[in-house]
């Protein structure tokens, strides 16, 4: 627990440890050992000491000129390529590639729940006490790793879902002849959940996880995200404005929720201001800058 923490959120976490404990005592022995398993990696996950030295989130100017400059791209897209993308998948005879169906599979965020999710559940009993050394080491990093990309792909996809329904834009083949934008607010219906793309958010968050996590294979993981991302108006189920606001999203979403994980000092550390690394992992290159 960090020194600075205020007595009164002392207290209140000391109450919490003393009623799990009750709690954990009625269970049987080994149920205990797994329940206190899991406790202890949540203490160890939730009760770091921060890192203060540099902001997770840059000045509100800088943020308003990125979203300044991305609103900019999706108006562009808006008014230039939708309407030529609406067009063509309006004309007769228009079939998908089956090539993009099988792409666009991978944006779907179930696969990545379950993998990830059974690793974490597996690992609640191939506990870390079963190994020493560097198993011990590995076995944290690999949970760790895990628990990171379940998250930011479970909670941007949240996100993603609650802006679709917040918009309603609809998507392409429900739109009126010469209409790009139709849009119905708090309309809970795939017709109208156009904006942003689930698929690309989920391409986007993954495909930036991935790239923090294996620096070196950083740019295959985010041109696989980008080709994930433009399958979806390839298949006429998103417009392109619809992809790039959802694949921004997720990619800037698990940027800055590594850089909270680095705030806690878990699975990476801030290179200066702006730039992240990976903790416990000399041999790693730096995220944007290779080494000679």
């Amino acid at each position: 627990m960090n020194d600075e923490t205020k007595p009164e959120t002392r207290i209140a976490i000391a109450s919490v440890v003393a009623r799990t404990k009750k709690a954990t005592a009625a269970m049987p022995a080994k149920m205990q050992g797994w329940w206190g398993g899991i406790q202890q990696w949540f203490a160890f996950v939730h009760h770091r000491r921060n890192d203060v030295r540099f902001p997770v989130f840059p000045s509100l100017l800088t943020l308003a000129e990125a979203l300044a400059v991305l609103a900019s791209a999706v108006v562009f897209l808006f008014f230039f390529v939708d309407p030529v993308v609406l067009e063509k998948l309006r004309q007769p005879g228009f079939e998908a590639d089956p090539v993009f169906k099988f792409i666009t599979r991978f944006g779907e965020s179930a696969w990545v729940l379950y993998v990830t999710g059974i690793g974490l559940v597996g690992a609640t009993v191939m506990t870390a006490n079963r190994f020493r050394g560097k198993g011990r080491f590995l076995w944290h990093r690999l949970v760790l790793n895990a628990y990171y990309l379940f998250t930011t792909v479970a909670f941007s996809g949240l996100l993603a879902n609650l802006l679709k329904n917040l918009i309603g834009r609809a998507r392409p083949k429900f739109t009126e002849v010469g209409h790009v934008w139709q849009s119905i607010p708090f309309h809970d219906s795939y017709k109208f959940a156009s904006f942003p793309s689930g698929h690309a958010t989920t391409a986007g968050a993954l495909a930036m996880g991935l790239a923090l996590l294996f620096p070196r294979a950083r740019v295959f993981f985010l041109l696989a995200g980008v080709w994930v991302a433009i399958s979806r108006p390839a298949l006429g189920v998103h417009f392109p404005s619809d992809v790039l606001a959802g694949f921004a999203f997720g990619a800037a979403f698990s940027w800055f929720y590594a850089r909270a994980f680095a705030r806690t000092r878990l699975l990476f550390e801030f290179d200066g201001r702006w730039g992240l690394k990976l903790r416990g992992a000399p041999g790693f290159a730096r995220l944007w800058a290779r080494k000679s």
